[in-house]
């Protein structure tokens, strides 16, 4: 199967969660962390996130030109099921091309820099991503990266769709049994990792990842 390269990246706490409690966003990135992500959104050609994460924060999923001058903005893509994105959302604006990713077409009117993207859903009801990376890399997406949220990250990494894996360490305790982290439950077998990487960054470490296949 013809796919694009597929870099994960997401940040957690010393105890594994990604996001508060309430599953809002919540910032474990330190400032160095932050450029560095921007950095390598602006070398990707999309990036991805599931429709929680964009109901919770509302992102813009653009590069900052603080962070990057004269960026190339990726394409935006939100995997929605349902399609309950609200029209007025952040990562609908004209900053860069979004795509959105559905059962069935859509019957809301989006702007004409949005494309509406139907794919089959796989057995657990989830969008299916050999269809969707097939899809994607005809379009000529050749690198993706994937932001989250969790549901998200685990369903790559248990379908093994990742050839780089980026996690930043913040040195913090959030804690709670609902809060959310990667896999709230096993995988159907384990995968080991390969450490590419390690460094200190800020007041916490980056690890750079890959799979063992």
């Amino acid at each position: 199967m013809k796919r694009p390269y597929i870099v994960i990246n997401f940040a957690m706490s010393s105890d594994g969660k990604i996001a508060s409690p309430s599953g809002k966003q919540f910032r474990i990135s330190c400032d160095e962390d932050i450029k560095r992500m921007y950095e390598l959104r602006n070398r990707s050609d999309a990036v991805l996130v599931g429709i929680n994460t964009v109901l919770s924060d509302n992102p813009k999923l653009t590069v900052k030109e603080k962070y990057v001058k004269n960026p190339k903005q990726p394409i935006r893509i939100v995997l929605d099921t349902n399609c309950r994105i609200p029209v007025d959302f952040l990562l609908l604006d004209d900053k860069a091309k979004s795509i959105i990713v559905s059962k069935n077409r859509c019957k809301k009117e989006f702007g004409d820099n949005i494309e509406n993207l139907i794919c089959k859903l796989d057995e657990n009801g989830l969008i299916d991503l050999n269809q969707l990376l097939t899809q994607l890399y005809n379009k000529g997406i050749k690198k993706l990266m994937v932001e989250g949220g969790a549901k998200v990250i685990n369903n790559f990494l248990k379908l093994g769709y990742a050839d780089d894996i980026f996690v930043y360490y913040g040195p913090m305790i959030i804690g709670g049994k609902k809060t959310p982290k990667i896999s709230d439950k096993a995988f159907d077998e384990e995968f080991n990792l390969k450490i590419i990487s390690k460094k200190s960054l800020g007041p916490g470490f980056l690890y750079h990842y890959r799979l063992i296949k």
